[in-house]
């Protein structure tokens, strides 16, 4: 079972477990969005992979704490739906949309199984960000991917996932500069690497996924249904280039902590 301080991120956390733990992690995690990498080159990065969102229907799958679930709403989807299994992201999402409603609806669910509650068969567009890494087996991966593929329309439909890059810089300290460390004790499929990060107010997060080739990847992607599958490397902002310089980005470039995998149905 996953460490309890990675199920805000892990979508396949038993949730009969007790959730109440992960109460407190939904400030954390929206907090970490204020971190230069994820604000100048997370954001942006997805932001030019959904594309234009007017009037779509949208899944945030793994939605956590909601922060893409608002930031679909507010580029123009029509319906936004984020799913998650932890009742503490949830309920900070949920506080976030009762101050500043923006219309997103929220379900609890596990996404290893098919989201029933008004979604599956319907959605334009799934974007799933750090959700696909925290699958503990290659049977995982698949039944999340599978959830994504049967959430879609019959054709057409388009998953956009941000996952752990297979290929990320090694070394504990090589991310260092951008706020966080990666460990991994060894290469194997699915060993955990984990991620610590300091954030602007001190708080800390702690959390596990588990490091999945490229080939895994597109052969989940396959088993579950989806009959494309493309690799999109990371971009700065220009602000963030503007802001931090390109030197501050080059190491991070040169080996991204994380790449988009889009999946695409017939």
């Amino acid at each position: 079972m996953a460490d309890p301080s990675t199920s805000h991120l892990n979508p396949v956390v038993d949730t009969t477990e007790g959730t109440d733990a992960f109460d407190a992690l939904g400030g954390l995690y929206e907090e970490s969005a204020r971190l230069p990498f994820r604000e100048h080159l997370e954001h942006h990065s997805v932001r030019k992979a959904v594309g234009d969102v007017t009037g779509l229907d949208v899944l945030d799958l793994g939605c956590g704490s909601g922060l893409y679930t608002r930031r679909l709403a507010a580029w123009g989807s029509a319906r936004v739906t984020g799913v998650d299994c932890s009742a503490g992201m949830l309920a900070t999402a949920r506080a976030v949309e009762r101050a500043r409603p923006v219309g997103a609806r929220y379900v609890r669910a596990d996404a290893t199984r098919p989201v029933t509650d008004g979604a599956e068969g319907t959605a334009d567009l799934v974007l799933s960000v750090y959700v696909l890494c925290y699958a503990r087996s290659e049977r995982e991966l698949t039944a999340v991917l599978t959830t994504a593929r049967r959430a879609l329309r019959p054709t057409g439909g388009r998953l956009v996932a941000v996952t752990l890059n297979p290929d990320y810089g090694r070394g504990t300290a090589y991310y260092a500069p951008y706020g966080f460390t990666l460990t991994q004790p060894d290469e194997r499929e699915g060993a955990p690497v984990t991620l610590d990060a300091t954030l602007p107010s001190g708080g800390r997060l702690h959390v596990t996924a588990h490091w999945w080739s490229r080939d895994t990847y597109e052969r989940a992607a396959r088993a579950a249904g989806f009959a494309r599958t493309a690799w999109t490397p990371m971009a700065v902002s220009p602000r963030g280039r503007e802001l931090l310089g390109d030197a501050y980005w080059s190491a991070y470039l040169r080996a991204p902590q994380a790449l988009i995998l889009e999946a695409t149905a017939l």
